[in-house]
């Protein structure tokens, strides 16, 4: 059995209001809830960081694809091509930021 070590902090009344509020709405106790709390933000703060790890691998290898499909468009013996697929990626681009800005 693991032995919990006391921790005190001080709140204004108000915080420590909705802490009473939320542990007994959760049914334990405000020591038990903070825990939780503090637990899943530490969790949470690894999940971040194996987030972004991923999006950087994510973005690297978009960088690349991108790179490649820019080379093939170049060589392609259609000399409009490699335009054409840049009016329709500024096209989609302009529509994604009409959508955003409704």
């Amino acid at each position: 059995m693991t032995r919990n070590v006391s921790i005190q902090t001080y709140l204004p009344k108000h915080v420590a209001a909705w802490v009473q509020d939320e542990a007994t709405r959760a049914k334990q106790s405000r020591s038990q809830w903070i825990g939780a709390i503090v637990t899943d933000l530490f969790q949470g703060q690894e999940l971040r960081e194996e987030a972004r790890q991923n999006a950087e691998f994510i973005k690297r290898r978009l960088i690349f694809i991108m790179c490649a499909l820019d080379g093939l468009l170049l060589a392609h013996p259609d000399a409009t091509l490699r335009a054409k697929v840049h009016e329709a990626h500024k096209r989609q681009l302009d529509k994604l930021a009409q959508e955003q800005g409704e």
